[in-house]
C-alpha cells in the first residue's frame, strides 16, 4: 500500500470507530434494567427548567410525635438536632428507603448528628 490508500484506510477506521461510540449510549441503556435506565427525553419545547430556588440536596421526613414532617434539607436538619428535635431515635426517611429507620442508623443523619456535636464543644 501507498501512503494515499493507508491513509484512506485509517480514515474508514477511524469512521467505524466514532460511528460505533455513538451507538454505545444506546446499547447500554437497552442492556440495563428498568430501575437504573434514565428517565425518557421530553419532546424539545415541552422540556421546563427546574425552579431556580429548587433544592438539589437530599430532602429528608421526620415522625415526630406520630405525624409526619417535612421535607427538610441538611441544613434545617442540622438545626433540628441543635434544638433537640431531632434525635438518635427519631424516625428518618427520605427517597430511596424502603422504610423509616432510627436518625442514628441513616448515614447522611448521622453525619449531620456527628457535625452538630463537633460544632457544640
Amino acid at each position: 500500500m501507498d501512503n494515499s490508500e493507508d491513509f484512506i484506510q485509517r480514515m474508514m477506521e477511524l469512521g467505524i470507530g466514532m460511528s460505533m461510540i455513538q451507538q454505545m449510549p444506546g446499547i447500554m441503556n437497552s442492556m440495563m434494567p428498568p430501575q437504573f435506565k434514565a428517565a425518557e427525553a421530553q419532546t424539545p419545547g415541552q422540556a421546563t427548567p427546574p425552579p431556580v430556588n429548587a433544592p438539589s440536596a437530599t430532602q429528608f421526613y421526620l415522625a415526630v410525635d406520630g405525624a409526619q414532617a417535612g421535607p427538610f434539607s441538611e441544613e434545617e436538619m442540622l438545626k433540628l438536632i441543635k434544638g433537640g428535635v431531632l434525635q438518635q431515635d427519631t424516625l428518618v426517611w427520605k427517597t430511596g428507603m424502603a422504610q423509616w429507620a432510627p436518625a442514628a442508623k441513616v448515614p447522611e443523619v448521622n453525619k449531620l448528628m456527628i457535625l452538630a456535636k463537633a460544632d457544640n464543644r
